[in-house]
């Protein structure tokens, strides 16, 4: 066997020996029972008020028995620096399917048949976020769209287009809107540089930004200014899906869908609540009376009190 036969045996092993022990600890089963996966999703991670929930609760049991997890990558793949482009990434697909094969035979065949997602999650396309992975959810159990900073406008048809297939057809019981902080798409509306084509989109966030100018330029702190536009820049995307005729036909033929704001922060892997959850049009009405000025006040007062909590 020549050394570089030898050397392409070994990553082939490495890497699907990887993947195929992370799926076994997941401990992927039962996919059959992923529909009924609903009732725990949004209040497993950290409250609005920064409170971390115990993962350990009587749920664990039934997260196992009815959500099949998929097979995470922690970390780069094996094989990420002795292989690139498209022989890396179909070796890697070979690799995760055949784990998810040999620990349930049947789960591509159940996931043909059609798909019954409870949540459609609108967040950034930054590679860092990905839905699936850090809500720990296999295929088939999230609906997703994903743009630059997660932004929702009235114009976009692409985005409603998702929405209203998602709220009409699959039914789902909740739509998220997922904001993070060191957004990219964010930090660059707050600047004056130019950047070509993307302006036209960034253009949608420096609305919110100049909505919010005065109390954005009460902190000083650049990092903190950008936290607190990711955080606005989400609200505002929250606002405008419930502002949606998809939306009001809805919540007026009776339909339950909730509309959910969150955060997540690449630096500890989590998500937390912005206190958004819209169930009808009385909720939207409620938000759409709050001025700029109490919402920074309260995000001041959530901050103090998690520092508190700290400390």
């Amino acid at each position: 066997m020549s050394t570089t036969t030898a050397h392409k045996d070994t990553t082939t092993t490495i890497s699907t020996e990887n993947i195929t022990t992370q799926v076994q600890a997941l401990d992927i089963k039962n996919s059959h029972k992923h529909h009924h996966h609903n009732h725990h999703l949004l209040h497993k991670y950290s409250t609005s008020s920064g409170e971390e929930i115990d993962d350990h609760d009587d749920d664990d049991d039934e997260d196992d028995s009815c959500c099949p997890r998929s097979p995470v990558t922690l970390g780069p793949s094996p094989s990420v620096t002795k292989e690139h482009g498209l022989a890396r990434l179909i070796k890697n697909n070979r690799a995760w399917s055949k784990a998810i094969r040999e620990r349930q035979p049947d789960f591509f065949e159940k996931c043909s048949k059609g798909q019954q997602p409870k949540v459609f999650w609108i967040g950034c396309s930054d590679s860092r976020v990905p839905e699936n992975e850090l809500l720990q959810l296999a295929p088939g159990e999230i609906f997703t769209h994903r743009n630059i900073a997660n932004v929702v406008v009235s114009t976009d048809l692409n985005c409603l287009s998702v929405l209203q297939y998602a709220v009409e057809v699959l039914k789902v019981e909740q739509v998220v809107v997922c904001g993070h902080y060191g957004c990219g798409g964010v930090a660059a509306a707050l600047g004056d540089h130019s950047y070509g084509l993307i302006d036209h989109w960034l253009g949608n966030i420096k609305e919110v930004k100049a909505q919010h100018q005065d109390n954005l330029d009460l902190i000083k702190d650049q990092e903190e200014k950008c936290r607190a536009l990711v955080e606005i820049n989400a609200r505002n995307s929250v606002l405008t899906v419930a502002k949606s005729p998809i939306m009001k036909a809805a919540w007026e033929r009776g339909q339950k869908v909730e509309i959910v704001g969150l955060v997540y922060d690449i630096q500890t892997g989590l998500l937390s609540e912005l206190g958004y959850h819209l169930t009808n049009a009385e909720d939207l009405k409620a938000q759409l009376s709050v001025d700029s000025s109490t919402l920074f006040t309260a995000r001041a007062t959530a901050a103090a009190v998690t520092v508190s909590a700290r400390s």
